[in-house]
């Protein structure tokens, strides 16, 4: 039986869209308080005439509070925020997809959130908060952790919370990536660190080199100690990235590109590329954590979103089988096609 929001998208989709659309305004202000209109319009790729007009309504709903410093959200402002995203969830299909994922891939606990992380700055921030909660239920104390970079594992930092008796220690799975400062493993591992008042150790190494510069690195005492944590790591936190993409991100070389299209690769993860089936493809030669080493690893939480990554979720679970994931709805429901298809 399809619930009464299930039946408003149907019958008055119009209704739905401006509901969603001033949701993302009312979280728009709650990210970036105090705001101004013209700052808002920017960050959510609005006109500054549109958003003056649905300000000036939450305003009168009094789920803002405009000053002169700029537009604040109020308590029943929060509290709509907050509620939104559970209203959703739990008036589509989303728990039954969740039902069905679990069962279908033999998953430990899935999370999936409303919308596409590729077009819906939120869903990308919910999909961090919700990652970083499984995080948080599967730390011991003296956990050894690995995390990997990207811009999904930043947004899963920067909901990590201050855990109570319990101190863990954050290690890079890898190398240093050709990337913004902010989305390296080791800047990651020292947010996260700081977060959750744990320990760090940092890898200070290429992100691909020779089998010689190798060789010499991994002579030296602080990288032999990383190395040897990588082995005792209980827990693992990571993305799934798009194969092209990540090989463009490393300014690999036209020959690698080229293996990587003719081999139809879709996905990478801890510098291995890989096709739709899970079959790897190719490898960037550094030091990090490798593929034996991740299946070993007791607590494996995979975390993405994005349409843009749906078939290289697909590929990686079939590849590597996660025990935690979370992803969006996106990935979701391609997900369940493809288990479908593979049923038929």
């Amino acid at each position: 039986m399809k619930s009464l929001y299930q039946f408003q998208q149907i019958l008055i989709p119009e209704l739905m869209h401006k509901m969603d659309e001033r949701y993302r305004i009312l979280k728009g202000i709650a990210t970036l308080e105090p705001v101004g209109r013209r700052s808002l319009a920017e960050y959510l790729k609005e006109t500054e005439r549109h958003i003056r007009s649905e300000t000036e309504f939450l305003d009168r709903q009094g789920l803002i509070e405009v000053t002169n410093k700029g537009m604040f959200i109020t308590a029943a402002g929060h509290e709509i925020v907050e509620s939104y995203y559970r209203m959703v969830k739990e008036s589509t299909d989303l728990t039954t997809l969740e039902h069905q994922l679990k069962s279908r891939l033999g998953l430990k606990q899935i999370k999936i959130v409303p919308g596409d992380a590729d077009t819906s700055p939120e869903t990308k921030q919910i999909l961090g908060k919700e990652a970083a909660i499984i995080f948080h239920e599967q730390i011991k104390d003296q956990s050894i952790v690995d995390v990997t970079g990207g811009s999904t594992m930043a947004m899963v930092a920067n909901y990590m919370k201050p855990l109570e008796r319990k101190r863990p220690l954050f290690i890079p799975a890898r190398g240093g990536l050709g990337d913004l400062h902010e989305y390296q493993a080791n800047s990651i591992c020292v947010k996260m660190a700081q977060e959750t008042n744990g320990d760090y150790r940092l890898l200070h190494v290429p992100d691909e080199m020779g089998p010689e510069l190798k060789e010499k690195m991994l002579e030296q005492p602080g990288v032999k100690e990383i190395v040897s944590l990588m082995e005792k790591a209980d827990v693992l936190i990571h993305g799934v990235g798009d194969a092209l993409t990540m090989a463009d991100r490393r300014k690999a070389t036209e020959a690698t590109k080229e293996k990587l299209k003719s081999s139809k690769a879709v996905g990478e993860a801890f510098g291995y590329y890989f096709d739709k089936n899970g079959n790897v493809i190719d490898r960037v030669d550094t030091i990090g954590i490798s593929a034996e080493l991740v299946k070993k690893i007791p607590s494996l939480i995979t975390v993405a979103g994005g349409s843009s990554k749906k078939e290289a979720v697909a590929a990686f679970l079939r590849w590597i089988p996660s025990g935690w994931l979370i992803i969006d709805e996106a990935v979701a429901r391609y997900l369940i096609e493809q288990l479908q298809e593979n049923k038929s």
